[in-house]
């Protein structure tokens, strides 16, 4: 593909851009051709190698003969969109890469056929946006028109006036059309009265059985090893589905500590209790033992105190 400054050319996912520089310039060891463009819609650059634009799939404007055409494909019958989720979201992201003018239209026109019959989750909703904001930027460049007036042709040719959209059914999405409505899937799966289940003996009520052991005097042994619990005589069977009688009701736990009991009438009441440490028991008293000797210094004597007295007597004259 031959560009020049100043042409005009579409990058995938990003919009229209115009091409400003093309240089040559010199990057670790090797001469490559750089391709520098313009985003028109808000002055973003990007410098791409010329040897790489096509597998980007940088690709110029269309022309106005393909715009006739995504026109005529917009206003055509509503096909059919495929209601599995990874296969639509792999394949408009291929639409988007490297699809053109006509895999844009392709995912406008699938996702608003889905919306037709289900709202559009969240990402879903913002690749229509996305695809439907990048073909009126695409259409007002090629038809040299606002991009006001390219999107009301694109709303015309979705929605053509005087023309009843057609009501979607979810059957008329489903995989493989009508033929997958009458599958017959036997008298196994579908016909429960009259089929034999496989269940086991003892899922059955053994009430005749014994009714007859009991008019025998006999006692019933059981031939298989039973899931059922074993009831006493006093214990009652209660039908499933049937309210519980008031005896056998589960009784309700409740969450905490479980209450003190009461002391009976007449007692005495139990002393309350000492809280911290018992105190240490003291030791037994020997009298045979010498007493205890005294800390610190001993008294002084008389005598000891008057030559004080005298002492300090002197040091005062």
């Amino acid at each position: 593909m031959e560009l020049a400054a100043g042409d005009r050319v579409v990058y995938p996912n990003q919009g229209v851009c115009r091409v400003t520089t093309i240089d040559e310039k010199e990057v670790a060891g090797q001469k490559l051709v750089f391709v520098s463009m313009q985003r028109e819609e808000d002055g973003a650059r990007v410098m791409v190698p010329k040897q790489k634009l096509e597998s980007i799939g940088v690709r110029k404007i269309s022309s106005p003969e393909e715009v006739q055409k995504i026109f005529a494909f917009l206003r055509a019958d509503t096909e059919k969109a495929d209601l599995d989720w990874k296969v639509r979201a792999r394949t408009n992201l291929d639409r988007m890469t490297g699809g053109g003018l006509q895999g844009l239209a392709e995912v406008v026109k699938g996702l608003q056929v889905l919306s037709e019959l289900r709202a559009l989750p969240t990402k879903e909703r913002e690749l229509y946006d996305n695809a439907r904001h990048l073909l009126v930027a695409e259409i007002s460049a090629a038809l040299d028109i606002p991009e006001c007036n390219a999107e009301d042709a694109i709303d015309i040719a979705l929605f053509p006036p005087g023309k009843e959209r057609p009501k979607r059914t979810p059957q008329e999405f489903a995989r493989g059309g009508a033929e997958d409505e009458d599958i017959d899937l036997g008298d196994d799966v579908l016909g429960l009265e009259g089929a034999d289940l496989g269940l086991p003996e003892e899922a059955e009520a053994p009430e005749e059985e014994e009714a007859g052991a009991e008019a025998e005097g006999e006692e019933a042994a059981p031939a298989k090893k039973s899931t059922r619990a074993v009831l006493s005589d006093d214990e009652e069977t209660v039908a499933a589905g049937a309210p519980l009688p008031e005896e056998a009701a589960p009784v309700k736990r409740k969450r905490g500590r479980a209450p003190k009991p009461k002391p009976a009438e007449g007692a005495e009441p139990a002393p309350p209790k000492k809280r911290g440490r018992p105190p240490k028991p003291k030791p037994p008293v020997d009298p045979n033992a010498p007493p205890p000797k005294k800390r610190g210094r001993p008294p002084k004597s008389a005598a000891a105190k008057a030559e004080t007295k005298s002492d300090t007597k002197k040091k005062k004259k």
